[in-house]
């Protein structure tokens, strides 16, 4: 089944339908968006977009602000800030931060027209479930080349997610997703720093734009995605594409959704807690060195390695390493700033780390080897590749981390989550 093909299973596909398991992890995905983007919201990077684009004006909210903008430039801004932390969720299945591009470009359209909680949520998991179709037919070349998936695969379920809200036709939609093919953009170069967030808010704009352009009758190739010179023989090497698509035709993307407790790039995150572990019964006193070994293609992605800032902490193995040896805190966004990042003690155990590869080992999995002063060794695994089963404690893990955002961003965590939760009884969005 490929993305033209699942706009016949999902073009009218409504909340009733939904799978219950579908249903609860869709919310816990709008839920932990929420809390990254309230807390992204006072970054300076939010702060800057707000300047340039806070005149203009329409009916759709910008999280963390009193503003009401257009839908297009509402998008924008809060797909910058809810990805702003880098704290929000992946995907196993979408190869990307699935929430980030779809529901910001879904919520700013639900407030422009009108639409109800049910219709939002539905809208959200159409997007997420196109989305992780494009990144499987893309296949794992695509990231590798210095796409930042985000940014790519997120205009097309943003698209998605829009185009169902506006109840596009197939033709229609197939129009939405060439004009996609030609916003799609978003390199890892820019990792590290204020444009990395942005792509996921660009991504979010796009879908808005893309869809209504083809709403409103626009042209351009049906075919732009999978067809000749089209997007994806342009920006990967993939050719079995076909044969991916099929042997996912029947998953739901959106179970695969891997959520972030560490403030860091998710790649970062089994070494940190495999770091974690072994602290627990080794003196760090002791150390002599820490080697840490990974999957070859994350040091283009976490592998800065003398970080001074904190941007460029939460994208280096070894300076996430050493806030965990020195029991400094990962889950809280206040420790990924400059001060932290340059302090003597992080910067001085960086220098005991050292960063191996083992193409055995899957982006999510690392070994970590600790030497003591008596060159002892001890080792730790960690896998984190993949989703939890038990949904009833992840949502109550979901909930902490949006209490401990809320209180981080000085908000009333309460209310709003309230709010959230009761989003699909609500007869008109509005946040």
């Amino acid at each position: 089944m490929d993305y033209l093909q699942a706009w016949d299973k999902y073009k009218d596909l409504t909340y009733d339908q939904l799978p219950d398991a579908v249903i609860k992890v869709a919310n816990q995905c709008i839920l932990d968006w929420f809390g990254c983007a309230f807390a992204g919201s006072g970054e300076p990077l939010a702060g800057i977009l707000r300047q340039v684009f806070g005149h203009r004006s329409g009916s759709c909210s910008v999280v963390g602000s009193e503003l009401q903008l257009d839908a297009q430039t509402a998008a924008l801004l809060n797909g910058a800030s809810g990805h702003a932390l880098d704290y929000d969720d992946t995907g196993a299945r979408t190869h990307c931060h699935s929430t980030a591009p779809v529901f910001p470009a879904a919520l700013a359209i639900a407030e422009e027209i009108g639409m109800t909680g049910k219709q939002l949520i539905t809208a959200f998991v159409v997007g997420v479930e196109v989305e992780g179709r494009v990144a499987r037919a893309m296949g794992r070349d695509h990231y590798a080349r210095g796409w930042h998936t985000t940014a790519t695969y997120g205009a097309f379920g943003a698209t998605a997610s829009v185009a169902h809200l506006l109840g596009l036709e197939k033709t229609q939609y197939a129009i939405a997703m060439g004009l996609a093919a030609s916003h799609a953009s978003g390199v890892k170069a820019n990792f590290g720093t204020m444009t990395k967030p942005y792509h996921p808010g660009h991504a979010a704009e796009s879908g808005i734009t893309c869809a209504k352009l083809a709403a409103a009758g626009y042209t351009a190739n049906p075919d732009a995605v999978m067809g000749n010179q089209g997007f994806i023989g342009a920006a990967s090497t993939a050719d079995d594409a076909t044969e991916r698509l099929a042997s996912a035709a029947d998953d739901w993307m959106i179970l695969g959704t891997l959520f972030k407790y560490h403030a860091a790039c998710h790649l970062t995150h089994s070494a940190i807690e495999s770091v974690l572990a072994l602290r627990t019964d080794l003196e760090v006193d002791r150390l002599s060195a820490l080697t840490i070994t990974v999957n070859p293609a994350l040091l283009d992605v976490c592998g800065i390695p003398d970080p001074k800032t904190g941007l460029e902490g939460k994208f280096s193995l070894r300076g996430t390493a050493s806030l965990a040896l020195n029991g400094i805190d990962t889950a809280n966004p206040e420790t990924f700033v400059d001060k932290v990042i340059g302090s003597v003690e992080v910067q001085k155990l960086i220098e005991k780390i050292s960063v191996e590869t083992d193409t055995k080992l899957s982006n999510f999995q690392s070994k970590i080897v600790w030497i003591d002063d008596q060159q002892r060794a001890q080792e730790a695994f960690k896998d984190l590749s993949e989703p939890v089963s038990d949904y009833d404690e992840q949502g109550k893990k979901l909930e902490q981390k949006f209490s401990s955002l809320c209180a981080y961003s000085g908000h009333d965590g309460q209310n709003l989550l309230a709010k959230i939760q009761g989003l699909a009884e609500a007869d008109i969005v509005s946040f």
